[in-house]
């Protein structure tokens, strides 16, 4: 088999590789540290077997980069991994098309039990996704159920400090389009100062702290 790599984490990359060499008898013939490295080599993802993607990256999101398989008419297996499974990376990943999703606290057991089934054409989320996946459809009162897809959009740019004229700029929305946004975001989520949208987006996964601004 043969495999693509992308993770930022230099030791822990390094451990990936000897699991995918060793222990799945495979081949690791794309292996990057950013978005950029990886969009720079997109043509070895059309011979791979497997990739295998972090979802936060230096340079990026691994979710968004989805979007560039799907121009680029890429049917590559993904399995993400990510150190996160908070409230936001779940409903993310569930409405996505990767065929499996390993936290990083796992056991090394369930890593190479994702790659054995998705390589063999089938789908695999880890224990800790499934029970929050399970636990989130069945809150009443979560984000996904009281937030548009554009509201979740724009509370990931507010809940990472970004003021109603920068949220604007980088959707492409006038600023009082934002400001009405953000109001009625705080209105649904009985949020009443900006101290709490943060700590409501770092706690839901919205935000991390890295890009807070």
């Amino acid at each position: 088999m043969k495999f693509a790599l992308v993770e930022d984490q230099v030791m822990f990359r390094s451990l990936l590789r000897r699991l995918l060499v060793v222990e799945c008898k495979g081949e690791v013939v794309l292996e990057a540290g950013s978005l950029a490295e990886l969009r720079a080599n997109m043509a070895v993802l059309a011979k791979v077997d497997l990739l295998l993607l972090d979802i936060r990256l230096p340079d990026g999101d691994g979710i968004d980069f989805l979007e560039d398989l799907t121009a680029q008419h890429l049917s590559v297996p993904v399995l993400l991994l990510s150190s996160s499974c908070e409230d936001y990376i779940v409903h993310r990943v569930s409405r996505s098309f990767v065929q499996g999703f390993v936290h990083k606290d796992e056991e090394t057991k369930v890593l190479l039990t994702a790659v054995q089934i998705i390589t063999a054409g089938g789908t695999f989320f880890s224990p800790r996704f499934t029970e929050r996946k399970r636990a989130l459809q069945g809150e009443k009162e979560s984000f996904e159920k009281k937030l548009s897809a554009r509201e979740q959009e724009i509370l990931s740019y507010i809940g990472a400090g970004f003021s109603d004229a920068e949220v604007a700029a980088n959707l492409g929305i006038s600023a009082s389009t934002a400001q009405t946004h953000r109001r009625n975001i705080m209105e649904k989520l009985d949020l009443h100062s900006a101290q709490e949208i943060l700590a409501y987006a770092m706690k839901t996964g919205f935000t991390t702290p890295d890009r807070l601004k």
